[in-house]
C-alpha cells in the first residue's frame, strides 16, 4: 500500500488475533481516590484518603493556614464540615467568604457529629471535623462511618491516643521527620523535612511523598 506523506503505513503493524473477548488482556489505570492535595515531583496526581466508609483520623503538623485550604476543598466534594477553633486568625477568611449548613463553627469542645448516623443515609453527607485547638481529641470523636476527625497541631502531643494512631500526616513545615518515624518506623523518615518551598508532604503506612500544594483561591 502506498502512503501519502504523513498518514501511517498500516501494513507495517502487527496483525493480532482474538478468538473472544476474555482473551483481551486490558490494563488500566485507576485514579487516585479521596481529595486531591496537588502533585508529587514528578507531576503525579496525589490525594489524600479523607473520605471513608470507615471512620480516619489525620494529623496536619505545621501551620493552621493549610488546614483551611484542605477544609474548602473537603467543602468542595460535599462533606459537612465542623470547625473547631479557639480563635485563630487564620480561619477568619473561610468563615467569612463561606456560609451555609455545610459549615459549623464550634468554639469549645462538644459531642460530634451533632446527629449520629452512617452518613449519606442518615445524615446529609460525609461528617469532617476539625480541630485547631491545643487538646488533641479522643479516639471516640468520630468513631462511625463517612467520619474524619483532623487535629492542626505546632507539634504532636505526646501521650496522644489520636496521634498514635492518625491514619494519614500531613506535614507542612520541617522538623518533623522524628514524629512521622515513631509512628510508622519509615526508614526515609527524614524525607519528611526534605520540602521544598510551595511543599508539604503526605505520610502514612505506605510511606513519605512531598507534594507541590497550590494554594486555594
Amino acid at each position: 500500500m502506498t502512503q501519502s506523506s504523513g498518514d501511517v503505513d498500516l501494513a507495517a503493524l502487527p496483525a493480532v488475533r482474538w478468538s473472544g473477548p476474555r482473551e483481551v488482556d486490558l490494563t488500566l489505570d485507576i485514579p487516585p481516590g479521596g481529595v486531591v492535595l496537588g502533585t508529587d515531583r514528578d507531576g503525579r496526581p496525589v490525594a489524600v484518603a479523607a473520605i471513608q466508609p470507615r471512620p480516619v483520623r489525620i494529623g496536619l503538623l505545621g501551620h493552621p493556614a493549610w488546614a483551611t485550604a484542605l477544609a474548602y476543598r473537603l467543602l468542595g466534594v460535599g462533606c459537612q464540615v465542623a470547625v473547631l477553633t479557639g480563635g485563630s486568625q487564620y480561619w477568619e477568611a473561610l468563615r467569612a467568604k463561606v456560609s451555609g449548613p455545610a459549615l459549623t463553627w464550634l468554639d469549645a469542645p462538644t459531642s460530634w457529629p451533632a446527629a449520629p448516623g452512617t452518613p449519606p443515609t442518615s445524615a446529609p453527607g460525609p461528617q469532617v471535623l476539625i480541630v485547631d485547638y491545643p487538646t488533641a481529641p479522643p479516639l471516640w470523636v468520630g468513631e462511625l462511618p463517612w467520619c474524619t476527625v483532623m487535629h492542626v497541631s505546632s507539634d504532636a502531643p505526646e501521650g496522644s491516643d489520636f496521634w498514635a494512631n492518625v491514619d494519614t500526616m500531613l506535614i507542612t513545615a520541617q522538623g518533623y521527620a522524628t514524629v512521622v518515624a515513631q509512628r510508622w518506623g519509615h526508614a526515609d523518615a527524614a524525607s519528611a523535612d526534605d520540602l521544598r518551598p510551595g511543599e508539604i508532604a503526605l505520610a502514612d503506612r505506605h510511606g513519605i511523598v512531598p507534594i507541590v500544594f497550590p494554594p486555594t483561591p
